[in-house]
């Protein structure tokens, strides 16, 4: 083992995006003296949000008010904003920065270093293997450019997210393609490039989809989406605001009155209201309840078909979504153009097929539909690898960190433990046991059929997946075990081993709406962990056996509750869309605090929780257990 070349440090954040600067600050704010330091392979702070990759067009979904730390208003003033505005990119970059510099984070970070291994030590240190790496995005990784280097940390915290390293399939013919391919990281700068195209052909129906789609085609180019019938399918893109009352996607997943109509199976952990639990009791455990939830998410998805008028044109039908807006996750988006993007698929500057890439020819995508796409670029807005891009030493401890790996088989969950919690999860979510019903577009009958999609259904001949056996859901779990997170409160491994040293946290290994808010609770809950003086988190209330049940339970809810047949990412990450509040909820309340932070009832019923109601959190918790 090398010797440390750099002076050892308290805690390491690796990550320098939301979730890693939330983690960083609070950290310093309960430990004021402790030694911090954060890494990041970009160039610039932000994550996703770091400048260099900042494409032309890119927005939060969010609107000003909602995407902002609670103890750092992005005052409208200061921003240059104005009250009911998408955040572009470019303020958002400003505002980190920001943040970085009221907190005292500036000095902790340090760029385009990449930590390539991590190995713990024998007291429950690790010690960081860091190397310098170059600032282009053209390549799926950066290589080193210098000698490595040495660190020894007392704590780790990954906040890598799930949006670091991009995933680029492979392609038949790709060294004979001589148009531009791109994944969707390249975005910003290969701008250019996208707007000199004449043709531009986007695989993938993600919200970076939408947005490669709409730059190219505002730009003068002919766009075709490619939408895999195997995949979830069109993303809801919902209208900024809708009905007379102004509502947004965003405000009803933060209200708490919405959140009863989402069958979430820890919501009773975090609440202690009678009255909410009994209602959440009537609606998801009662043939009534269940047929006015069935009410309230049908009322959701026909405002949207209305809004997008998508039985108005044969190509808009074609990005109707697939499933009930009940197993929307957050491949949804808002539209945010500036135009109306739908305008541009009436006037032929947008086309849809749905189909998977076959091969590449010279200057042409070939589709299994056996249509051919001339193509002067190609971009593959295909997702990201959920792998931490850091290598765990030694290898053997790899599965006991819960994140996404190959699991061998004398480690593997017992088939009665499987059933235990699957049967469980559908006693307290029984509406889960229907799996989404997957309505393709005609087109999509000339496609030959994918492969079965677990726990969905279909209501066209040509997608039907096999009747599945009784076991199948066993198969389907322990296949998850090698490709998902699987942690304590979605934050840290359930092996007695890492409660023992509590020296590791995942943040940011989910999908949410609520994001900030998320993040929050997140680092605060990271850092009681960390140093361990709340009552709810001391070591003699974790019990080992309680943390893995209850692991266990909470990801197998996240892969039935939003899978892969309904547009959901559950079976790869935390999925969190109406069900958000209420594991913010949860984090609050293991840390002995007010979950229900209005002041009235009816606030906290009908009002929209925004970060803001988290202002002074962290010293509420300080006050409360230091």
């Amino acid at each position: 083992m090398a010797v440390p070349s750099d002076p050892p440090v308290d805690l390491v954040v690796v990550g320098a995006g939301w979730h890693g600067l939330a983690v960083a600050k609070t950290y310093t704010e309960v430990s004021p003296t402790a030694n911090v330091l954060i890494l990041d392979t970009a160039q610039s702070i932000g994550g996703v949000w770091a400048k260099e990759r900042l494409y032309p067009g890119l927005k939060t979904n969010n609107l000003v008010g909602s995407y902002e730390f609670g103890d750092f208003p992005m005052t409208p003033e200061r921003f240059g904003l104005t009250p009911g505005q998408h955040i572009p990119g470019a303020v958002v970059h400003q505002y980190l920065n920001a943040f970085a510099d009221e907190f005292g984070l500036t000095s902790k970070l340090r760029f385009q270093t990449r930590v390539e291994t991590a190995e713990l030590q024998d007291n429950g240190d690790w010690v960081l293997n860091l190397s310098s790496v170059s600032s282009s995005l053209s390549s799926s990784s950066s290589s080193p450019t210098s000698t490595p280097s040495v660190l020894r940390t007392k704590k780790l915290v990954v906040a890598t997210g799930l949006t670091s390293e991009p995933y680029m399939p492979e392609f038949p013919g790709r060294s004979s393609f001589n148009g531009r391919l791109l994944h969707s990281i390249n975005l910003k700068e290969r701008s250019k490039d996208i707007e000199a195209s004449r043709e531009v052909v986007v695989l993938g129906a993600n919200k970076s989809a939408w947005d490669t789609c709409f730059s190219a085609a505002t730009a003068g180019a002919h766009v075709t989406m490619v939408i895999r019938p195997g995949g979830g399918g069109p993303s809801w893109v919902w209208p900024v605001t809708f009905t007379p009352f102004h509502l947004s996607i965003q405000r009803l997943a933060t209200t708490r009155f919405c959140s009863l109509f989402d069958p979430c199976i820890w919501a009773q952990e975090g609440n202690d209201n009678r009255i909410f639990n009994w209602t959440r009791w009537m609606l998801h455990k009662t043939w009534l309840g269940q047929k006015l939830v069935g009410i309230f998410w049908g009322w959701l998805g026909s405002i949207i078909c209305k809004a997008n008028a998508y039985d108005t044109h044969p190509e808009l039908a074609k990005l109707k979504p697939w499933s009930s807006t009940f197993w929307m996750g957050n491949s949804l988006g808002v539209h945010n153009y500036d135009s109306n993007w739908f305008d541009l698929v009436r006037k032929g500057r947008i086309s849809v097929q749905i189909a998977d890439v076959s091969f590449l020819s010279e200057k042409s995508v070939h589709l299994s539909n056996d249509q051919v796409l001339d193509a002067d670029t190609f971009v593959c807005c295909t997702g990201w690898k959920t792998t931490p891009p850091i290598k765990f030493l030694p290898e053997s401890i790899v599965p006991d960190l819960g994140i996404p790996c190959m699991i061998p088989a004398g480690q593997q969950q017992k088939e009665s433990d499987l059933q235990s919690i699957h049967a469980r999860v559908l006693q307290e979510a029984p509406m889960l046991r229907r799996g989404p019903v997957r309505t393709l577009h005609p087109s999509a009958a000339a496609v030959p059929a994918p492969v079965p999609i677990p726990n969905a259904r279909v209501n066209n001949d040509h997608d039907k997946p096999n009747i599945q056996s009784k076991d199948h859901w066993v198969q389907a779990r322990q296949a998850r075990s090698r490709s998902s997170y699987q942690l304590y409160r979605f934050l840290v491994p359930s092996d007695p081993r890492f409660l023992h040293h509590r020296n590791i946290a995942f943040i940011g290994t989910h999908l949410a709406i609520n994001a900030v808010t998320v993040a929050q609770a997140q680092a605060l809950w990271i850092t009681a962990f960390f140093t361990s003086p709340s009552p709810s988190l001391s070591l003699s209330r974790l019990d080992p056996a309680r943390v893995d049940y209850d692991t266990l339970l909470h990801n197998e809810y996240c892969r039935l509750r939003h899978p892969h047949a309904g547009g959901g990412a559950g079976d790869r990450c935390p999925d969190l869309c109406f069900d958000g509040l209420m594991y913010t909820d949860l984090l609050i309340h293991d840390l002995g605090l007010n979950v229900l932070r209005k002041g009235r009832w009816w606030k906290d019923l009908f009002c929209r929780y925004q970060p803001a109601d988290y202002c002074g959190l962290t010293r509420e918790w300080m006050e409360k257990a230091l």
